[in-house]
Order: structure tokens, then sequence, then C-alpha cells
């Protein structure tokens, strides 16, 4: 079993992401073109950030922790911690490039993820710890 699960990535996120990164070349093409470099380093990280995001989001069983990796981003979180999975639609930002991703409601906060392989992630989370609530509709209830 995989303990490694990629982000999925959905039509929207994918055009809006690749529109940033598009939009940021332009304005650093144009920085350099008019000699007008200031700003060129803020637009640089900024597109280091997002194309890092794109690229290195995934979500990561190691022993009893759920590791959520978004670029420069981590979170560790203890699955012995985590209360509530649910299904939510949800455009808000996050370690997620869908917008239909997963709430994982734990002992100090909430996360949404949107893990490629869904059924057996939440499997696998469930194997570990037996008293986390899925509440994910079109995943079978044993998840």
């Amino acid at each position: 079993m995989n303990n490694r699960y990629k982000s999925d990535k959905d039509v929207f996120f994918f055009t809006l992401n690749w529109a940033t990164i598009l939009v940021l070349l332009i304005l650093v093409w144009m920085a350099l073109s008019t000699g007008s470099v200031m700003f060129i380093p803020v637009w640089l990280i900024i597109l280091m950030f997002v194309v890092s995001t794109w690229f290195v989001t995934n979500y990561e069983i190691q022993g009893d922790r759920l590791r959520v990796r978004s670029g420069v981003l981590n979170w560790n979180i203890p699955i012995d911690k985590i209360e509530k999975i649910g299904r939510k639609r949800s455009m808000s930002s996050g370690p997620a490039h869908s917008r239909d991703r997963l709430e994982i409601a734990y002992a100090g906060g909430s996360i949404l993820i949107s893990p490629e392989r869904e059924e057996e992630f939440l499997k696998q989370l469930k194997s570990i710890n037996r008293k986390i609530v899925v509440d994910v509709p079109n995943v079978k209830k044993d998840a």
C-alpha cells in the first residue's frame, strides 16, 4: 500500500494556477524589458511559491501521523487526534488543488485536502484510528 497520496487536481484550479504563473512571468518579462526591476524579487518569490505548491502538494501517512505538504508549508497531524472526516466543496485556500475536498477535523483544528485514491486514503487512516467518523458520500461506509 502506497502511503503517499498526491493532491487531486481539477480544471478550475489547473486554470487558476497556470494563469497566475503566466501573469507573473509576463510581469517579470515586462519589468526586465523596461528596466523597472524593483518588484521582480517579490514576483519571483510569489512565482516560486505558486509553482512549488502545484508540484509538491501531497498527503503522506507516516506511522501514526498524517503529513500534509504543500510547497514549503507542512502540517503534521497525529492520526489518533483525527475525529471526523467529511466532504466539503470549497475554493478556500489550503493544501488542495480540487474543489472537492475532505475536511479533516482533529483536536486543535481542521484542514481541507483533496487526495487522489480517496477511498484507499480513508481506509488507511481508519485502519490506524478506528474512532474516526467518516462522513463522505460516494465512499463505502467501511472505509
